[in-house]
């Protein structure tokens, strides 16, 4: 089975809640301002559509980012979302005050410790270890769903991963990954 990834947050969103929420009803959906961004990041999400739920959610909402004190940082890297935190949160063992949102997730911005370092603390595997870039992906979970038709199927992957970019020299993007692959 082949799978491409869905990478764009919203189209992502509006799409994958479906499917493997569908039984959810929705007096039991989740407020999305009831997560923190440290659990968030920590892949301690229950699944994909909770994601996607947040996303949706945080996606050009001046008031979600009231709620978790966020001021939008203007950086370099077309692929990340920034911002800086009024309070700082603790993660992985460290503080930060700065966040980034990827396609498919959160990332804490890392300052002090190498990629390598904090990967093997994080029992992340590295993908790519090579001067000037790092990359490692640990899955958390993955399971496969069929929406009833053969267009509507697919897995879901929540990965920890660690990485660097070179849009933030000397620091340490890690987080999680929500992400939902559709069969081709």
């Amino acid at each position: 089975m082949k799978l491409r990834p869905v990478l764009s947050i919203l189209p992502l969103a509006l799409f994958a809640a479906a499917p493997v929420s569908a039984a959810q009803d929705e007096e039991e959906a989740v407020d999305p301002a009831s997560h923190t961004l440290a659990e968030i990041i920590a892949c301690e999400l229950p699944d994909v559509p909770t994601w996607n739920g947040f996303a949706l959610w945080f996606y050009d909402n001046a008031e979600a980012r009231r709620h978790y004190g966020m001021t939008p940082v203007k950086g370099d890297n077309p692929f990340l979302s920034e911002y800086r935190l009024a309070t700082p949160i603790a993660i992985f063992g460290r503080t930060t005050d700065r966040v980034a949102f990827s396609s498919s997730g959160l990332m804490a911005v890392l300052s002090g410790v190498t990629p390598q370092a904090l990967a093997k603390e994080l029992d992340v595997p590295p993908v790519i270890d090579a001067p000037g870039k790092f990359m490692g992906e640990r899955m958390v979970t993955e399971a496969a769903f069929d929406g009833g038709s053969e267009a509507f199927q697919g897995t879901t992957r929540i990965s920890l991963n660690v990485s660097t970019v070179t849009t933030h020299p000397g620091k340490v993007l890690a987080g999680c990954s929500y992400r939902i692959d559709m069969k081709e």
